[in-house]
């Protein structure tokens, strides 16, 4: 007995030893990559979960250190292509090309003719060219492809690039956190980032475009005991952003050019679909939603999280993970909290207890639905003005917000702080050199469009709330007004293409500004400025 005892005593501490270090291993893995990231992802988001991620941080700090090609789909000219090119010229944007120009659209029953197809075809033939496809390094270029008639730019293009990479790196730590082990067994690398908007719109919360979509990463109390919830100004105007939205698309020519080759796939898949009850409910809906690109890149972003999912579980061991969720909660990887989809509740993202659109829940080691998107959440690159238009004032920052935001609605939300203090990744020097003595000297001094409630600054302001008034009234309260006449001819004499030399289309042809926008925009466009 004795003998026996003293064989297996080994063999026990070995036992305990081996699960001990198995326990460590698992829990160690998962976390190794969010302590990798955990230092960009504290120092990116401060001490306050209401700080949006830091921008000074960057590779990429010029505009010269990295082409960036502009697309603006647009089949016509009128006053709100005139903004828009207006305030990229004033603040030293890329010369834009213009896609789709005096393309006809005439599909009957389709949205716009179809002209919201031609995001999605003709930036793509514009990345597949093949001339341009043979110069070294073009599928490492930017492309910024927006919405042509209802964006405004108000800060300069090195501020776009740095919130490019803050919004990756933001997305970076989060995912990898959220996924564990999975990230980096996957190769996860997110580079193409759209806008986020409140609504998961036009599809349906039961579909496959809106159910697995997860939590959006804005504070929970952002809208106090309104957040997330139907009471607000509009059904979903207290609801955190957390759907993507098309207006703007940015990110490697490479990596684009694949999403918009899956969308293109999609968009045949629509025109041959018929009575699709995932679409309008009506059963009779065919054509993504009457020719929504927004609905096609939508559910592309719902099918790449339903799949993350899917990934995650993949790499976790059932027994090991889920003991280890109870005792070191909130870690990498961990199976996540219940959600919600617009009030109705989801546990199980893979599988919602309500009837729903039903996808395959098998591991595909070839990862055909993932596309690396990534989402603004926090407005750095564009804010929506959709069911967001009083998130938003005119703010001087070198002043108090209560001097300047005299009344508050009752749904309003109530700016973070009373003193915004700017951006970090704002040049230091006046807004444009050559503006001494004409201008305010600070960026503090001047009117920003900011997000109040949680303090961002946006490069571009994206008007697609359906109050279109807004559109119109906001023109007069932004930076430029009164002096955008004086800024357009001092960068006419500095040789700004656009002005100078024309706009480019994809079809070789150039376009003159004096045709594209010509005397008869210039009193909405310059309001009572002088020549």
């Amino acid at each position: 007995m004795v003998t026996m005892i003293s064989i297996r005593r080994p063999i026990s501490l070995v036992g305990i030893a081996f699960v001990f270090s198995t326990l460590v291993l698992y829990i160690l893995a998962p976390n190794t990559i969010q302590r990798h990231n955990s230092a960009t992802f504290s120092s990116s988001w401060g001490t306050s979960r209401y700080n949006p991620p830091a921008t000074q941080n960057t590779s990429i700090t010029s505009i010269n250190d990295q082409k960036l090609h502009v697309l603006l789909p647009a089949t016509r000219s009128n006053i709100h292509l005139c903004k828009t090119l207006l305030t990229m010229a004033i603040l030293g944007y890329p010369n834009p090309t213009i896609v789709a120009w005096e393309d006809q659209d005439h599909a009957d029953g389709l949205l716009g003719g179809g002209s919201h197809f031609a995001k999605i075809t003709r930036t793509l033939d514009y990345l597949s060219d093949p001339e341009r496809r043979k110069q070294d390094g073009f599928d490492d270029e930017l492309v910024l492809m927006l919405d042509a008639y209802d964006i405004w730019f108000q800060l300069p293009p090195d501020v776009l690039l740095s919130r490019y990479r803050a919004v990756l790196e933001d997305d970076h730590a989060r995912v990898a956190h959220r996924m564990g082990r999975a990230y980096a067994n996957e190769g996860i690398n997110s580079q193409v980032v759209f806008g986020a908007g409140k609504r998961c719109a036009p599809n349906l919360i039961t579909s496959i475009a809106c159910y697995p979509v997860p939590e959006s990463p804005l504070p929970a109390d952002i809208y106090g005991g309104n957040t997330d919830t139907a009471v607000g100004t509009s059904p979903w105007s207290s609801f955190r952003t957390r759907y993507l939205n098309s207006g703007y698309i940015m990110g490697p020519v490479g990596q684009v050019r694949r999403v918009l080759e899956r969308a293109l796939e999609k968009l045949e898949e629509c025109q041959n679909r018929k009575a699709a009850s995932f679409d309008d409910g009506s059963g009779r809906s065919d054509m993504c939603y009457h020719g929504s690109d927004q609905s096609i890149f939508v559910e592309m972003f719902g099918e790449q999280e339903f799949y993350r999912e899917v990934m995650r579980r993949h790499h976790r061991s059932r027994v090991v993970d889920d003991v280890l969720d109870r005792v070191v909660p909130g870690r990498a990887g961990a199976n996540p909290p219940p959600t919600h989809v617009e009030q109705v509740p989801v546990r199980d993202i893979l599988e919602p207890a309500f009837t729903h659109q039903e996808y395959n829940k098998t591991h595909l080691p070839e990862k055909p639905y993932e596309f690396g998107i990534a989402l603004d959440y926090w407005s750095l690159l564009g804010h929506q003005t959709s069911n967001a238009v009083t998130d938003a004032r005119y703010i001087l920052h070198d002043r108090r917000v209560s001097q300047q935001v005299k009344k508050l609605k009752k749904f309003d939300c109530v700016p973070k702080t009373d003193v915004f203090a700017l951006p970090t990744d704002l040049p230091a020097e006046l807004p444009l050199p050559w503006m001494a003595g004409s201008w305010p000297d600070l960026w503090e001094a001047m009117p920003l469009y900011t997000e109040v409630c949680i303090g961002t600054v946006p490069v571009m302001i994206h008007h697609n709330s359906v109050e279109k008034w807004q559109r119109e009234r906001q023109w007069s309260e932004t930076w430029w007004y009164g002096r955008a006449r004086m800024l357009l001819e001092e960068r006419r004499r500095e040789g700004a293409e656009m002005l100078v030399k024309g706009l480019r289309t994809d079809r070789g042809s150039v376009l003159r500004w004096e045709h594209m926008c010509p005397k008869a925009a210039e009193s909405e466009l310059f309001g009572n400025e002088k020549v």
